[in-house]
């Protein structure tokens, strides 16, 4: 896989949680989120893991939301 493809940005982790880019650097900050940094000090997120750990959150809270959204 290619380096580029194998790391996501905030803003690629916020759209697979279907959060705010501020909501990851949060939980960058709070450890809940596995990251690298770059030599340029920007933080990016490993794809597959961040994949997992989106797939299991989006099962437990996103319906919930959906709900809501609807109900609103």
């Amino acid at each position: 896989m290619d380096a580029d493809k194998r790391y996501l940005s905030r803003l690629e982790v916020a759209t697979l949680f279907e959060v705010s880019p501020h909501t990851v650097y949060r939980w960058t900050r709070e450890g809940r989120l596995p990251f690298v940094l770059t030599p340029g000090g920007r933080r990016r997120y490993p794809r597959e893991e961040i994949e997992r750990l989106a797939a299991t959150w989006l099962q437990v809270h996103a319906p919930a939301e959906r709900s809501l959204r609807k109900a609103g």
